[in-house]
């Protein structure tokens, strides 16, 4: 593929606009630092001059407590399931910049541990860095990390093998790995980066215009000399984060599908936040290649990060998957540097959300628009002018689990009822998902206010920004048929709990929760938005205008009838049995993501 002229000289200007909003950002900053504004440290993150490279083997590994000059250490059994294979055990070995003591324990880390580790110190040219969320064993003050005498190194550890003697003050970044059994309070922090060695000796001259320096050295450039990993067909997917979520859900049905078939890699540009909860370790059971560039990367750094795993694993098709800031501002580059890269993009709504990133350069960098239903192909088609060969629609999918027996049924409504608090005569109507504005959750909360006088009770289930406005609203006014219950990972047995499905979104595509209560055979009520009506033509419940509390009551009440109820049910049901299985979604992104004239 040809780049187009008009695409280059968009990646210009925009890296000309990126270069003159920083600059009045931190003129902007030193004028109210001279006009006596208490204003904290600015950290001022820049592009790094000159050009090092590590070299190919980049990391030289000995057992914990072993003299890296005297010993050799012929097995390794630890390193067998990590991804960096740029590493020696050869004591003798002198080129190696970075030296990893192995305490034999890296077998409890991520695949990706020492690649991570190794991006990070390339990106700001760093002597030390440490794994994990625990505290490192040293005292950190404000801006400099304090050693003893020298970096104490242990098996989360990469430290230089020319470390400095000569200060004690030198500059290290904490390597996050998020996992279901330690999700720190705090998740959104990237982990401490501190000051070089040879700043902090100026932090006190720095310290009357509070600006700090902080050099990025281009990951890509720095370890060009690491050598390609060829594999089988490569696809590399770029998300914001793996939140707890229907789009994240989708991505783990669709690496399954995969499978061996290709190699799939999985990146997130955005720091994980704790009240969105995370899914990476199902990911990583999926695929070793999981990086969180947005939870141990400076933003400067993620796209050049990006760009050499796209080179490394030789990857053939990008895919952004459910939208990224960085993914779409920084297209064109992309494109500009793997001019025959294949790039793919999806869209989750057809108005709001990242169709509102959109742009021509968006356009022409790439090669398939992914459309999760009909209003987004057709706003793809008539907004943009894209022909249809240009734009595929893959809709949503869900298993269908085998319906119980009766009896079944009811034991397991008797015991989650039961363990919930929820008494068992009321139709229960559930609501699963994030608290957000685009949900409404408030319209949950007056539904329920209602419909306080019928044998209703909710189910609210899920957390987000409007936890504490949610939260507020039932301590004001309490509601004593509803319950409330925090984010949950897995809310599959929570289905078992209830009888209708009930949706207030502002505006959606087509809603996984939907997809997967029709599939059990509940019936729902949710705005006429998205692709819902045509999910609901043929029958599984109501559709009602967005906002309208007494239309959403009422539908609710119609659906009380045990009769009525069921009829909706099996017709969602067997909607989704035709029409949303997953062995059809899996071969439709196959053949987007590796088409088989390509193959062939």
């Amino acid at each position: 593929m040809r780049v187009p002229p008009a695409l280059l000289r968009t990646a210009s200007v925009r890296r000309g606009l990126r270069s003159a909003r920083k600059t009045l950002s931190i003129g902007w900053y030193r004028t109210r630092a001279l006009l006596g504004f208490d204003l904290g440290p600015r950290v001022v993150v820049d592009r790094a001059a000159g050009g090092r490279r590590i070299p190919h083997p980049a990391i030289l590994v000995t057992r914990e407590g072993a003299n890296p000059d005297r010993l050799q250490v012929d097995s390794h059994s630890s390193l067998d399931h990590q991804t960096e294979t740029s590493v020696t055990t050869e004591a003798t070995n002198t080129t190696a910049p970075y030296w990893l003591r192995d305490g034999g324990d890296l077998g409890t880390y991520p695949a990706t541990h020492l690649e991570s580790l190794l991006m990070a110190l390339a990106a700001e040219d760093l002597p030390y860095a440490v794994s994990g969320w625990s505290s490192l064993p040293t005292e950190i003050d404000r801006f400099v990390l304090r050693v003893p005498s020298g970096p104490e190194a242990s098996s989360a550890t990469l430290v230089a093998t020319q470390p400095s003697a000569d200060s004690t003050e030198i500059i290290a970044r904490r390597v996050p790995h998020l996992t279901a059994t330690s999700l720190p309070s705090a998740a959104g922090e990237p982990g401490p980066y501190q000051l070089r060695p040879w700043l902090g000796a100026g932090l006190q001259r720095e310290s009357q215009s509070r600006l700090v320096l902080s050099p990025v050295q281009p990951v890509h450039e720095v370890l060009a000399a690491l050598p390609a990993m060829p594999g089988p067909p490569t696809v590399l997917f770029v998300l914001p984060y793996l939140a707890v979520g229907g789009a994240e859900r989708l991505l783990l049905q669709l690496l399954a599908g995969l499978g061996s078939s290709c190699r799939s890699l999985v990146v997130t540009l955005e720091p994980h936040l704790a009240d969105r909860g995370q899914t990476l370790d199902e990911a990583r059971l999926l695929t070793d290649h999981v990086y969180t560039l947005g939870d141990w990367l400076p933003r400067e750094a993620r796209m050049s990060a990006l760009r050499h795993l796209i080179r490394r694993y030789e990857v053939q098709t990008l895919f952004g998957w459910n939208g990224a800031t960085d993914f779409y501002d920084r297209l064109t580059e992309i494109r500009c540097a793997w001019p025959q890269l294949r790039i793919l993009n999806q869209l989750f709504n057809h108005q709001g959300g990242w169709m509102e990133h959109y742009s021509q350069a968006v356009i022409d960098a790439v090669d398939l628009h992914v459309a999760i239903n009909g209003p987004i192909r057709r706003a793809l088609v008539e907004r943009w002018q894209l022909p249809g060969s240009d734009v595929v629609q893959i809709d949503h999918a869900v298993s269908v689990p085998e319906p119980p027996a009766d009896a079944e049924r009811e034991a397991r409504r008797h015991a989650i009822r039961g363990r919930l608090g929820i008494p068992l005569d009321p139709v229960v109507v559930g609501t699963f998902g994030r608290l957000h504005p685009q949900k409404r959750p408030l319209d949950v909360v007056a539904t329920a206010r209602r419909l306080a006088d019928r044998p209703v009770h909710f189910l609210l289930v899920g957390g987000g920004p409007l936890d504490g406005a949610v939260d507020t609203e039932l301590r004001r006014h309490p509601l004593t048929h509803l319950t409330r219950l925090p984010l949950h990972q897995d809310v599959s047995e929570l289905f078992d709990a209830i009888d209708l499905c009930l949706m207030t979104s502002e505006y959606e595509g087509l809603p996984l929760f939907l997809l997967e209560g029709l599939a059990r055979g509940i019936p729902c009520v949710a705005p006429a938005v998205g692709d819902i009506p045509h999910l609901l033509e043929e029958g599984g419940g109501r559709t009602v205008r967005v906002g309208d509390i007494e239309a959403f009551a009422t539908a609710i009440l119609e659906l009380s009838d045990p009769e009525t109820r069921r009829a909706e049910g099996e017709a969602g049901r067997r909607r989704i049995e035709r029409d949303y299985s997953l062995g059809r979604y899996v071969e439709q992104y196959r053949e987007a993501i590796f088409p088989r004239a390509e193959n062939a």
